[in-house]
């Protein structure tokens, strides 16, 4: 077992520092600079080309979008399952002063180019659009699903100048993304934009599946988002990380054509990458029973609860299907989650929980893994920790055991104390207080396990051992009156 899984555990170490808990500020515009790389004057000629060309442009803006800062003004009335330990960037709009991801149509022929430039190194960042709401006949609102619409352009899967050799590097490198329904179009669009100098190295398609969705504009229509996830900055990164994430410095042009002036070419759905590589984390499960028992003796005089894991979200075709809300589900994770809700006590240390499993980066079943506490009612993801930050943990309470460094084991309470190995149940300090978010209530424990290498999309959750919750609390005590002293 040492020597099946010893080659992943290189992952481990290289993004161990990252910004664990909670999201960003609020979104500020980023179209005041042009991208590394890409200058102003090129993408003017190629604004100038599309033009010409009979589409109409128009520019809209990207940003960073803070779930639990919205949450807490109430211009959200969910966090729709965030992650807690990632970040969030999108096509945005100006709502009562608070920048949130923006809700669009598109015609048939309509496109959204995204030029600038990715990430510094990252444990993850993926690009995907939405379908975020649909009206559906005899119901009097559209109804929200939030469904992605497959396979996203990630750090493994994105072309630019930088993956285009034997040494693939994806960061800091500049990227045109062409996000559409029609194959004619996006070629159109590619066509000018390398007479405008771009290279065709850095393309992309986000390919909109006509198939799927209702594509035009008025009320029976679809409604769409475009999210960029970017998580867990590498070592020594951080704060080129932060500065991205302030100012990204994306283009984003809305393209239109008033008139069909060639006939339509939908994009089939494409192919989805295949989830899985046939190896299991099974021969961990002697090892994680063991790692069960020496948590539970850790702790005499509590009482333990032990919680049932299972897979939390599916994904987007059976939500669209269910006609229900999949909460921004992404192809490039697994997502588990505790079937049972808990209740912490806010200044009791002796109520909190372990949480514990095997460390799926460590085994190379992901990229990276995490979990995160949850806000029932919300859906909202209070704070969280990555796998950088746990790997090692159960070897404090299984030293012997030659697995220890595939598998973890880690505190979260409301009341930490001085333990450096206890996630504190809270929002941000510049969040708080917060009064539409209530921590009394009931919360729960999610799980997600990023991007397997070996397949560039999220493992299949078949071939995981599920991750674990321990409650401990401390017995209530209670007096049999008739012990007591009779007064006379």
């Amino acid at each position: 077992m040492r020597n099946r899984f010893m080659w992943a555990l290189v992952l481990v170490w290289l993004f161990g520092t990252f910004a664990s808990t909670g999201l960003a500020t609020v979104i500020e515009s980023s179209n005041d600079i042009s991208s590394a790389g890409i200058s102003t004057s090129k993408i003017d000629a190629f604004k100038a080309a599309l033009t010409k060309d009979g589409f109409t442009v128009t520019e809209w803006t990207y940003g960073k979008v803070d779930v639990a800062r919205l949450v807490c003004l109430g211009a959200l009335e969910t966090g729709y399952a965030n992650n807690a330990g990632g970040n969030y960037l999108a096509i945005t709009n100006n709502i009562q002063g608070t920048m949130v991801a923006s809700e669009f149509q598109l015609a048939p022929n309509d496109a959204i180019v995204i030029i600038g430039h990715t990430p510094p190194p990252v444990a993850y960042f993926s690009y995907r659009s939405y379908l975020f709401k649909r009206q559906y006949e005899g119901e009097s609102v559209p109804r929200t699903l939030f469904a992605s619409l497959g396979d996203t352009v990630n750090n493994l899967a994105i072309k630019t100048e930088g993956t285009a050799n034997t040494n693939p590097n994806p960061y800091n490198q500049n990227v045109f993304i062409v996000s559409t329904a029609d194959r004619g179009v996006d070629a159109q669009v590619r066509s000018l934009a390398m007479g405008a100098g771009f290279s065709p190295d850095i393309m992309n398609t986000d390919i909109i599946p006509s198939s799927v969705v209702k594509l035009g504009k008025g009320s029976d229509f679809d409604w769409f988002v475009f999210l960029n996830r970017i998580t867990l900055p590498a070592y020594g990164h951080v704060q080129e990380f932060n500065n991205y994430m302030q100012n990204p410095g994306m283009t984003v042009l809305y393209l239109s054509q008033p008139s069909m002036t060639t006939p339509l070419d939908p994009y089939p759905t494409p192919m989805l990458r295949v989830r899985g590589t046939g190896m299991t984390e099974a021969d961990l499960m002697p090892s994680l029973g063991e790692l069960r028992k020496a948590i539970i003796d850790k702790y005499p005089g509590y009482e333990p609860t032990e919680f049932t894991t299972q897979i939390w979200l599916n994904e987007w075709l059976d939500g669209i299907q269910r006609k229900e809300n999949i909460l921004a589900e992404i192809r490039d994770t697994s997502y588990l989650r505790t079937t049972d809700d808990f209740q912490l006590a806010a200044d009791n240390p002796d109520e909190f929980l372990i949480i514990y499993g095997v460390n799926h980066q460590a085994t190379g079943k992901a990229t990276y893994s995490s979990f995160s506490i949850y806000q029932k009612d919300k859906d909202l993801g209070i704070s969280a920790v990555n796998s950088p930050v746990f790997a090692g943990s159960a070897i404090d309470y299984i030293p012997n055991n030659d697995n220890a460094p595939y598998l973890y084991a880690w505190k979260a309470a409301r009341n930490c104390g001085n333990d450096p190995q206890c996630l504190k149940i809270e929002l941000p300090e510049y969040l708080q207080p917060c009064t539409k978010v209530d921590l009394n209530k009931p919360l729960f424990v999610g799980f997600r396990a990023y991007l397997e290498p070996a397949t560039a999309v999220g493992p299949n959750p078949a071939e995981l051992l599920y991750d674990q919750v321990i409650l401990f609390k401390k017995p209530s005590i209670r007096i049999d009156k008739a012990l007591l002293p009779m007064r006379r």
